[in-house]
């Protein structure tokens, strides 16, 4: 958007009759309504909107603030209007659509889980004879090293994906089970197990934070456990206009 002051936008949220939200904002923050629906926004130049480390960590700050406040539906970093107009006809057009995103997460958090394996797990999860017999060949038949680094990679590869699908069984799918909304996002790197997002209501965090080191306690020889959160509610909501 090529103006040099805008309308910078954090977030989408439901306005409730009898509480003033003016009196908990920050002092350089105000909302923009449209019947019982809003955007919180500032005034901002240019340059605060550009994507440098510095903003993104800004953006994200105030919207773990607002969080504390407020059920927020979060809007991506750069996310400006021309004007007040701008962004009340934004409001209107997407009424339905943002009031029932709203619903969705209201009184929940986000909460994720990262499973790696453990290197010695790993090793013995994954080898089996044949990737042993590859390991001797491609030191003994130089001239077919390639040809045997791709065959072993491909074994390798298979035994992963179905590895990762006995623990997305055993692991993921009961965690699902105590959560209102759930996703698998893409690993990185072939030791991950999965990555995975819950959707929780706030009253039921504790019975889901039992969940977790209870699975945790059970692969502990495994498995390293990355359990995070309370996240704003990112992976369950998609806002474009």
């Amino acid at each position: 958007m090529k103006i040099s002051q805008g309308i910078y936008a954090y977030c989408l949220i439901q306005l409730e009759q009898g509480t003033d939200l003016r009196t908990k904002l920050p002092t350089d923050l105000f909302f923009i309504s449209h019947s019982s629906i809003a955007v919180i926004v500032k005034k901002a130049a240019q340059s605060s909107w550009q994507p440098t480390r510095k903003n993104i960590l800004n953006h994200q700050k105030v919207i773990t603030q607002l969080q504390e406040i407020i059920d927020i539906l979060p809007l991506r970093f750069g996310t400006v209007f021309k004007n007040n107009n701008e962004a009340e006809k934004i409001l209107d057009t997407n009424f339905k659509e943002i009031n029932r995103l709203l619903r969705k997460i209201k009184g929940r958090i986000e909460l994720g889980l990262k499973i790696f394996w453990k290197q010695d797990a790993f090793v013995k999860e994954i080898g089996d004879k044949k990737i042993e017999k590859l390991k001797k060949e491609y030191g003994v038949r130089k001239k077919d090293r390639y040809a045997i680094a791709l065959e072993a990679g491909k074994i390798i590869e298979e035994k992963v994906l179905d590895k990762r699908d006995e623990y997305v069984r055993s692991i993921f799918k009961p965690l699902r089970n105590l959560a209102d909304d759930s996703i698998l996002n893409p690993v990185t790197g072939e030791k991950m197990v999965f990555n995975a997002a819950f959707l929780i209501k706030s009253d039921h965090i504790t019975v889901f934070d039992e969940a977790v080191k209870e699975l945790n306690d059970k692969y502990q020889d495994k498995f390293i456990f990355k359990y995070s959160g309370p996240w704003t509610p990112y992976n369950f909501v998609k806002v474009s206009w």
